[in-house]
């Protein structure tokens, strides 16, 4: 069985709505959010609100509406962060600021985001509302606080764990969080939720940024080093300056500052011998471990199960 085929109908239904959601008047709004949509991406924020909602039960009508917002608001957040980041590519693509410019990437974000908004208007539950407006505004907390850690040359683990908390793992929470809610799960059953997701989301940053330098660039689309070229420090990096030499740790700053390419290899291979890989992959896999325990409070079904695989797959993923 794959990932998602206990839903594929709702997938589908998801993707309908994407693009109904992000058609404007405006044909220049509608072109430049679908270049971005329309390249598709794991979808696995709302992947996990619709098994969630299914775990527990729910089969009326708003489901894929909350999972289209979720994916909208996930895709305002990449906009913005690809400007900021100066990014050059995104889900295999040219980032949209490349293809067009900045001001594009800033306004057409801000329109993915009331799309997102809008959805979110439409929903009954006020408590499902609340969930994602904090959320948003903890994404947005997070964004900030990455940018003003951009001029400090090392941050510390606690810094980096309260960014990927804030950036990634939030969304996840959400996701799962509302779907919980919108179910009509019980108040324990709504935390297990929360509390499952965003360890996933966590493990998933962890595995990210471990294949940010060793993964597979025709198969996860994004560039080698593309962390390393933009000076950002993730995990790997961190735990390898914990680790490493007095004269391997000089290396890595220097070539932290040069930003150059060329020195990628390099780098990977202090991170390989100093040992960090190990200790990250076991981080990882203490929130993966969280992820089964939380796991436990859902009701066995074939839904169940889908997540159990996300989660299993989460260690392995190449993508």
């Amino acid at each position: 069985m794959k990932i998602n085929d206990a839903v594929s109908s709702e997938i589908k239904d998801l993707e309908d709505s994407l693009i109904r959601s992000i058609n404007s008047d405006i044909g220049l709004a509608t072109e430049v959010s679908s270049h971005l949509v329309n390249a598709g991406g794991k979808r696995i924020r709302p992947l996990i609100c619709i098994l969630t909602a299914k775990a527990f039960g729910y089969s009326g009508k708003e489901l894929i509406q909350l999972a289209s917002a979720i994916e909208l608001l996930h895709t305002a957040t990449l906009i913005h962060d690809d400007v900021v980041d100066e990014s050059i590519s995104r889900r295999g693509k040219e980032s949209i600021h490349r293809k067009w410019d900045n001001a594009h990437g800033v306004l057409v974000g801000d329109f993915v985001y009331s799309k997102a908004f809008q959805l979110m208007a439409g929903l009954k539950d006020s408590q499902i509302i609340k969930i994602l407006a904090d959320s948003t505004n903890i994404i947005s907390e997070g964004e900030v606080l990455q940018l003003s850690l951009k001029s400090k040359e090392l941050i510390s683990e606690d810094d980096y764990f309260e960014i990927i908390g804030r950036k990634t793992a939030e969304l996840f929470k959400a996701s799962s969080r509302s779907a919980a809610v919108l179910s009509e799960a019980s108040h324990e059953e709504v935390e297990s939720a929360g509390d499952f997701a965003y360890s996933l989301g966590i493990a998933f940053q962890i595995q990210d940024d471990l294949l940010d330098y060793f993964g597979n660039e025709k198969v996860t689309g994004k560039k080698i080093g593309k962390d390393f070229l933009e000076g950002k420090i993730t995990l790997p990096l961190l735990r390898a300056i914990k680790l490493a030499s007095e004269e391997n740790k000089k290396t890595i700053f220097k070539l932290m500052e040069k930003k150059n390419s060329s020195d990628l290899l390099q780098i990977i291979e202090i991170i390989k011998s100093s040992g960090a890989l190990e200790g990250v992959q076991k981080t990882c896999d203490s929130y993966i471990d969280n992820c089964f325990t939380k796991l436990n409070f859902f009701p066995d079904s074939i839904y169940k199960t889908q997540l159990l695989n996300i989660v299993r797959d989460i260690k392995v993923r190449d993508a």
